[in-house]
């Protein structure tokens, strides 16, 4: 569901379109930003480029299931592909890798399966990976049996 939104500067000169593609929840959306880049906002306004924000409005997508999202961002690609990131896996990189290096606690746990199942999907970068399950196998954030899955993951 693809809505496509011209913003004026209030003089009725059009600034761009914000099209929000793919709903995130409690009101929030990814979509393109009015310069084309990918973004989040509200259904009817662009609020930031995901960049620009450090990825932080991906992160709730970390709370639900990531063959989930990995589809929903896949089925909706087509709408956002020319949005400055070239794949629905590598929008999965950097949200993962923003999550981890945050520091924060929760969302970096909730990284951690995501980075594992990713090592046994092709499209992903796997050196990567390899980088971000280094740090989680030494990692003392996460519980010891995920600190071995990261460990098997890193070894397969």
């Amino acid at each position: 569901m693809a809505m496509v939104l011209t913003m004026t500067t209030g003089r009725g000169v059009e600034m761009g379109k914000w099209t929000p593609v793919v709903y995130r929840g409690k009101g929030a959306w990814i979509g393109i930003m009015p310069d084309g880049r990918i973004g989040v906002g509200v259904e009817l306004e662009g609020r930031a480029t995901l960049e620009g924000s450090g990825f932080v409005p991906m992160w709730p997508f970390l709370e639900r299931d990531f063959s989930e999202c990995l589809g929903e961002f896949s089925r909706s690609w087509e709408s956002i592909k020319d949005g400055g990131i070239p794949t629905p896996e590598k929008l999965i990189e950097l949200t993962v890798a923003s999550a981890w290096n945050s520091g924060r606690q929760y969302w970096m746990r909730l990284s951690a399966p995501w980075v594992i199942e990713m090592a046994h999907r092709p499209k992903f970068d796997h050196e990567f990976i390899r980088e971000l399950l280094g740090g989680m196998i030494d990692s003392e954030v996460l519980d010891p049996e995920l600190r071995n899955q990261a460990q098997r993951a890193n070894s397969s």
